[in-house]
C-alpha cells in the first residue's frame, strides 16, 4: 500500500545506495514511530465467519466506545540491536523530536556505533525541517 509518490522515492534511494559497502551497512541506524493501539483497531476490521452465525459469540469482536487510546513510541535499530523506546507524548512536532534525537538517538548511537554513523529516517516533514537540519 506505498502510493507510486513513495514508491519511486524508495526505489530512487535503493540505486543511490546500491553501492555502500558493508561498513556503510553496519554503520547505520534506522528509526521511525510507530503507534499501538491499546484496545481494537483504528481501522476496518474484518471476520470470515461462517453463513447465519453473524450473532454468534465466536465471531464477534470486542469493542471500546471512545477507541480505548494508543500509545506513540519512536525507536531506532542498528546492527547491534534496538534502542529502548521512546514514549511520544501528544503530537511530534520539531521540537520534540529534536529533544529525542539528541536525549535518546544520539546517545544510543556514539555507546553502540562510535562517533561515526549513518542516521536514516523517512521523509516526514518534520524529519527534515530547516530547524532539524540545523
Amino acid at each position: 500500500m506505498i502510493s507510486t509518490k513513495n514508491r519511486k522515492a524508495c526505489v530512487e534511494w535503493a540505486k543511490a545506495h546500491k553501492d555502500w559497502n558493508k561498513k556503510e551497512w553496519e554503520d547505520g541506524i534506522w528509526s521511525d514511530e510507530s503507534k499501538y493501539m491499546l484496545f481494537g483497531t483504528d481501522g476496518i476490521q474484518w471476520i470470515r465467519r461462517p453463513q447465519a452465525t453473524r450473532f454468534d459469540p465466536k465471531y464477534q469482536i470486542p469493542t471500546m466506545k471512545h477507541g480505548g487510546g494508543n500509545v506513540m513510541v519512536w525507536g531506532c535499530v542498528s546492527r547491534l540491536g534496538m534502542d529502548p523506546l521512546r514514549r511520544i507524548q501528544g503530537i511530534t512536532d520539531k521540537f520534540q523530536y529534536e529533544d529525542i534525537l539528541e536525549n535518546t538517538m544520539r546517545p544510543y548511537a556514539r555507546n553502540s556505533l562510535g562517533r561515526y554513523f549513518i542516521f536514516q529516517q523517512d521523509n516526514d516533514p518534520k524529519h527534515r525541517s530547516k530547524h532539524i537540519q540545523n
